[in-house]
């Protein structure tokens, strides 16, 4: 393997934490509405903000995995005796990334349901 794989994938996990943010952007100005509006919203803030939560745990682990794969990609290109600890960090990385999957995943199912909630469909 050569050292520049890692490197390949962190461009990709940019995109996932820019539109991360850019969700995380939009619920908060979502919750500073609901806010505003009334106090007959707090359940549907409550959800919102374990959402946030979500969201922002999930961008944690974007952020290790690119930490990972920048540390592999370093640690290969210096020294080609180290394969086991860079297969380690890469596999670190491809961990903790699915790790922000997951929770982005369990976020999308549940914001439908807070929708329909605060819809009250």
């Amino acid at each position: 393997m050569e050292w520049y794989l890692p490197m390949t994938i962190i461009p990709g996990i940019g995109l996932l934490i820019l539109s991360t943010s850019n969700i995380m952007l939009a619920l908060n100005s979502e919750i500073n509405e609901l806010e505003m509006e009334s106090t007959q919203n707090i359940e549907i803030i409550r959800l919102k903000l374990a959402q946030l939560k979500r969201l922002s745990v999930s961008i944690v682990f974007l952020y290790i995995g690119v930490l990972l794969f920048l540390l592999a990609g370093v640690l290969k290109s210096f020294d080609d005796q180290l394969i086991g600890l860079f297969k380690g960090l890469l596999l670190a990385g491809v961990v903790s990334v699915i790790i922000s999957i997951v929770f982005l995943l369990i976020h999308s199912i549940r914001a439908v349901y807070i929708r329909q909630k605060h819809l009250k469909l």
